[in-house]
């Protein structure tokens, strides 16, 4: 059996050797070596062969707005009169009149027992029932929860996205942490989705860019997109971009998806140094608090865009399981990109795979999507969690609700954000 460094070595050699060549065949790439250092490196070791690798789910429920002077629905993730201290995320939204029905997408954390369904009056009073996620349909007839005392405002729904960006690689440290971003959204109006992007921490000195592609959206869909809070992830426009070139903001994918052109370099978004020569001071951005020559931090950088449809209501129809922010870099000459597992064959600005994404197909994952607005991700250089030999590790290790013990059972232990130990930024 080789030691973990000989076959991370390995499968290093294997690797160069395959993505170096113009035409990389599937018999030169060794998918074994590579299942086998990925189990070595990654810090379980056992993990579901069926694992998803998903914490949320999208659902549609049909209201029937029965509330005198209604004018609106809210689906919510905590009862906003008993939050006990919870963010109340705001899930989704509809304006309604009185009995109306409406067709509601959401997309909910698994670890959810029961949803909120509110109609919201005139004078902002709210009538608030609760569902178990995958409810078809709900009305106001009978109420089942708290519906009185201090009402907390609801909040945007807000996902981390969290990377390692070391694919087809194993991670040193599967800290997730490489690139950390949060997306949220709300509806303008029927036409108009704004979502929010925030880039929150770059955990590598390795030029990172990133993109958003909206699954099922073709690019012919949208009529136009713009940025509404006025800001950039570029602060430095003297700088050549070399990763995605284009400076369009929305773009067209292999696929003839809808993609929104996020960043070339993320290290411009919070420092905008470069020499003459245009190579840029690259720093570790918000994953520790100790502040030196190498690590800084910087306040995360938001950028809000409007996207507009060209079909009334299609803005409604956009969820969570349609967002498919990805990461693009470097790895010998080429550059390959990391998606949710969900789109992980997903080649949507650059082919990389050569025709054999079946080789690729190990069941890890180098991207997680966390539905949790307070989610706090670890420091450098602690992995998101780990269980061996019976023991639970890493920046998520209660028991029970431990990172670690999901990577091993999907089903067990979907709630394991909740429980940060003390090496979470």
């Amino acid at each position: 059996m080789y030691q973990v460094k000989q076959i991370f070595g390995l499968i290093t050699v294997a690797l160069v050797a395959c993505t170096t060549l113009t035409s990389c065949k599937k018999n030169l790439f060794d998918a074994e070596l590579t299942k086998e250092a990925l189990k070595l490196t990654f810090h379980n070791d056992v993990v579901d062969p069926n694992h998803t690798w998903c914490l949320l789910d999208d659902e549609t429920v049909n209201v029937t707005a029965n509330v005198e002077d209604v004018k609106r629905i809210e689906i919510l993730s905590v009862n906003p009169y008993d939050s006990q201290g919870k963010s109340v995320e705001l899930m989704a939204k509809r304006d309604v009149t009185e009995n109306e029905r409406v067709s509601m997408t959401y997309s909910v954390p698994q670890a959810n027992d029961s949803v909120y369904v509110a109609a919201v009056t005139a004078d902002g009073s709210y009538r608030v029932v609760a569902i178990e996620p995958g409810v078809e349909t709900v009305d106001f007839t009978t109420i089942n929860t708290k519906n009185s005392g201090t009402l907390t405002t609801p909040v945007l729904q807000e996902v981390f996205y969290c990377y390692c960006n070391t694919f087809p690689q194993p991670s040193a440290t599967w800290s997730f942490t490489d690139c950390v971003m949060t997306l949220s959204k709300e509806v303008i109006n029927a036409q108009t989705l704004r979502i929010y992007v925030t880039l929150a921490a770059l955990g590598s000195t390795t030029q990172t860019a990133a993109a958003l592609r909206l699954d099922g959206i073709k690019y012919s869909d949208v009529e136009s997109i713009t940025i509404s809070n006025n800001n950039t992830f570029n602060n430095n426009g003297n700088v050549r971009r070399t990763i995605i070139r284009d400076e369009a903001l929305g773009l067209q994918g292999q696929d003839g998806s809808f993609v929104i052109n996020l960043f070339d370099d993320g290290h411009l978004a919070f420092n905008a140094k470069a020499d003459d020569a245009g190579i840029i001071a690259r720093y570790f951005i918000n994953i520790t608090h100790n502040t030196d020559e190498t690590h800084k931090e910087y306040s995360p950088v938001t950028v809000s865009y409007d996207v507009k449809f060209k079909k009334s209501n299609a803005a409604y129809s956009v969820s969570f399981g349609h967002m498919d922010p990805f990461i693009l870099y470097y790895f010998n000459s080429n550059v390959w990109e990391v998606h949710k597992y969900a789109y992980k064959f997903k080649e949507t600005l650059y082919s990389y795979y050569s025709d054999s994404p079946s080789s690729y197909d190990s069941g890890f994952t180098w991207a997680l999507e966390v539905p949790y607005k307070e989610f706090r991700y670890p420091l450098q250089g602690i992995s998101m969690g780990s269980y061996k030999n019976g023991v639970i590790y890493g920046a998520y290790q209660k028991p029970y609700h431990s990172f670690g013990e999901w990577g091993a059972d999907m089903t067990v232990a979907r709630d394991w954000y909740l429980y940060p130990s003390l090496n979470v930024y």
